[in-house]
């Protein structure tokens, strides 16, 4: 039984008909992606995929080995554009392997927690791009090697699936008309083909369990991947329930403000009225605190629904002396699951229902993703004195992980021992922690990039050594030293007060921001921030800015005039500020910006040179078997060509212009010894060769020759035995250097 070998150009058209389809398919992602850098890197993916795929079978690979290679090429690609340690600038070997690694877990986590329409950072870039050149193998596998389009589509259909499945809104019409489309093309190319090689080709069985293998491979892909994201889902939970919640290095679940916060100059968030004074707004607090991980979210209790009158947070027991106001808030450019409120909120109205109030972390949340709406805050806004909070006691009303210090390093315990060893109050620790970071001696200052990492315990390296961060870093080292003294603390997540703008706050992405809660009995958790910043957003509470006639009952507290650079925010006009919605604070990374992209274009191109020789070959290979098979006209002629040109591509000398054809038959039979069957296979092709050149036409012979075919294929056959093509000569073949003047192929 014979093997058909489709035509190049069936091969060429299928492959480039699949690349479109993934291409295609892949506009669906449009709808969940904030902007288009991750458009480049995955069209590359993409191309190199379906290149190599092209290349190994023109050069007839077996068909497993073109997988591996096709992955293999897919690491390349990606330890080029992404890492900084790729070997050669593209060889993934392991520190570019660790990099990509921990990318594409940063990946998982803005995947989990951000909320569409996600920013494409470095992270997301590499995940789509991994994700996306694995489709394409599969559609490769599937519709090319195997020859079944239409199990491809099970692949196509996953790739919609994921974005339609995570984004709040219906995906732009557009992408299911080009996904359609691109799956339309991948039918007609393959079934075009199979018409015109003259009927159904059969898949056999390796091709059916490879197929079906793929289809396995994508549909549980899709079952994965769909689960990916915080669509209809608790807030960095877990899919069901009320669970905990997950993070990583720094404030991880402040990466669910980042499809918001990621921007490249500020967008106006909220327009607040009815504020009595500047105040943080709260949008989630971080319970947990990780040495290795940093601060997560904790467990979120039920609540209450966050429309009915709303109890007083856990542990508050008495509602210290402050304004209450009606405070109208409009979120004008904020989409989260987390509706930021401020101070002791007693009721929320009109942001919709499904809204859920936990009085243990204080904040308001739904599981349902909502439209953004104008709300009405009725808040306390509760300033006990610094007297009161010093007198606070009575059981610690609050879960025993506020206080949590496992794995916290005994260098930064005694840290908090040493700097709290003169204060006799909770609160006045607390005064002398914040003071500790806010006074310029001690050597922080706020920066938007981290010192460097030294010891690996990255709380140890901002403490000890690099003293430079922005607010993440300042509120993740006071409330661990919190608690290293002895009081309750947790990190809050936010936004500062804004800037005033006629009789509104205007809060922008400039005002994201993190500080810390301690815990007093009675009075709750009070607010205190460490970050220095020196742009007067700062929201000093009153309890840290006493008025002058009060007296001062400890040198901590009257020292508190220190950080006063930042009492009260200017509202004139709004200032670059805090930036919290940068990635994780690290230096730029290697791979970033416009590099990736030349070093991507510069590798695409180099593939595709590299293949041309090798693809010009097959395709030339390809025709003249196809007319040989048919017996057409000049079938003899053809098949001495192409004997020609397997002799030039094993290294044998062109043939010579004065040169007859039974000379240079010799020549071949003696530069590769062939043995007395292949010797009389080429003199038979060479007397099919005269007497096609050379006989009248209709002339006929009283003897039966051979088809060319058939002599061709033992001809060939013996060269192969005997002199087998080198990986060097399959890649660049010499018979497609234009040396031969004297020969035309009249292959049609």
């Amino acid at each position: 039984m014979s093997t058909r070998v489709r035509p190049a150009s069936t091969t060429a058209v299928s492959t480039l008909a699949a690349v479109v389809a993934t291409l295609t398919a892949s506009t669906a992602f449009t709808g969940i992606l904030g902007d288009g850098r991750w458009i480049v890197p995955a069209v590359l993916a993409v191309v190199v995929v379906g290149g190599t795929g092209l290349l190994g079978r023109t050069l007839r690979w077996w068909t497993p080995l073109i997988v591996p290679a096709q992955a293999a090429v897919l690491a390349m690609l990606l330890s080029a554009l992404f890492t900084g340690q790729a070997l050669l600038g593209f060889l993934p070997g392991s520190g570019a392997l660790g990099e990509l690694s921990g990318l594409l877990g940063q990946a998982m986590t803005v995947a989990r927690e951000g909320v569409p329409p996600v920013p494409v950072e470095l992270p997301l870039q590499v995940l789509i791009c991994l994700g996306l050149g694995v489709v394409a193998l599969l559609v490769d596998v599937i519709a090319v090697s195997a020859g079944v389009p239409a199990v491809a589509g099970l692949v196509l259909l996953c790739v919609v699936a994921i974005p339609a499945s995570l984004a709040p809104n219906m995906l732009p019409w557009w992408t299911f008309v080009a996904g359609a489309a691109g799956f339309a093309l991948l039918l007609a190319c393959s079934g075009r083909h199979r018409h015109g090689s003259g009927g159904r080709e059969e898949l056999g069985r390796r091709g059916v369990a490879l197929a079906a293998a793929a289809g396995v491979v994508s549909l549980l892909t899709g079952v994965v991947f769909t689960g990916v994201g915080t669509e209809g889902r608790l807030p960095g939970g877990a899919a069901t329930g009320y669970g905990s919640g997950t993070g990583g290095i720094g404030l991880r679940p402040f990466t669910s403000l980042r499809g918001q916060l990621d921007r490249d100059s500020p967008v106006d968030l909220f327009r607040v009225r009815g504020l009595p004074e500047p105040t943080y707004l709260r949008a989630m607090t971080l319970q947990h605190f990780d040495p290795g991980r940093g601060w997560e979210l904790g467990t979120l209790n039920a609540g209450v629904d966050a429309r009915e009158p709303l109890p007083l947070p856990t542990g508050t027991n008495t509602l210290a002396q402050g304004p209450t106001a009606t405070v109208n808030i409009d979120p004008v450019g904020y989409r989260d699951p987390w509706l930021p409120i401020f101070g002791l909120p007693r009721s929320v109205d009109g942001m919709g229902d499904q809204w859920r109030y936990d009085p243990g972390s204080g904040v308001v949340f739904t599981q349902t993703r909502q439209e953004s709406r104008p709300y009405v805050e009725t808040v306390t806004l509760p300033s006990p004195t610094p007297q009161q909070l010093r007198e606070a006691n009575g059981p610690v009303d609050v879960a025993p992980e506020y206080l949590n210090t496992d794995g916290v390093s005994p260098r930064i315990a005694e840290l908090s021992q040493r700097l709290t060893a003169d204060a006799p109050t909770d609160f006045d620790k607390a005064v002398a922690l914040q003071r500790f970071f806010t006074d310029r001696s001690n050597g922080f200052r706020y920066d938007l990039s981290t010192g460097p990492s030294t010891s690996g315990n990255a709380l140890e390296d901002f403490l000890f050594r690099g003293k430079r961060g922005f607010c993440e870093q300042f509120a993740s080292s006071m409330g661990v030293l919190l608690r290293s003294a002895g009081v309750p603390a947790r990190v809050a997540v936010g936004f500062t007060s804004g800037y005033r703008d006629g009789d509104e706050r205007v809060i922008s992405t400039n005002d994201a921001h993190a500080w810390v809660e301690a815990y007093f009995p009675q009075y709750g958790w009070v607010t205190f921030d460490p970050t220095p910043l020196a742009d007067g957003r700062t929201a000093l509470p009153e309890y840290l800015n006493p008025p002058a006639p009060a007296p001062a009952p400890t040198p901590d507290s009257g020292e508190q005039q220190q950080p006063t650079e930042s009492t009260a925010p200017q509202p004139e006009a709004p200032v670059p500020g805090d930036a919290e919605q940068a990635p994780a604070p690290e230096a730029p990374r290697p791979g970033s910006g416009g590099a990736w992209v030349a070093t991507g274009l510069v590798l695409l191109a180099a593939l595709l040179l590299g293949m041309a020789p090798a693809v010009l070959r097959e395709i030339r290979r390809r025709r003249r078997l196809t007319a040989i098979r048919a017996d057409a006209p000049g079938a003899a002629g053809s098949a001495w060509r192409e004997l020609l040109d397997e002799f030039t591509d094993r290294g044998g000398a062109p043939a010579d212009t004065s040169a007859t054809v039974r000379s240079t038959a010799a020549t071949i039979i003696t530069t590769h010894d062939l043995d007395e069957d292949a010797a009389r296979a080429v003199h038979d092709l060479v007397t099919a060769v005269e007497r096609e050149w050379y006989a009248p036409t209709g002339h006929t012979t009283t003897t039966m020759a051979p088809p060319p075919a058939d002599t061709l294929a033992r001809a060939l056959s013996a060269l192969q035995h005997r002199s087998p093509l080198t990986w060097r000569q399959r890649l660049l073949p010499r018979s497609v250097l234009p040396h031969r003047p004297d020969q035309q192929d009249t292959t049609p």
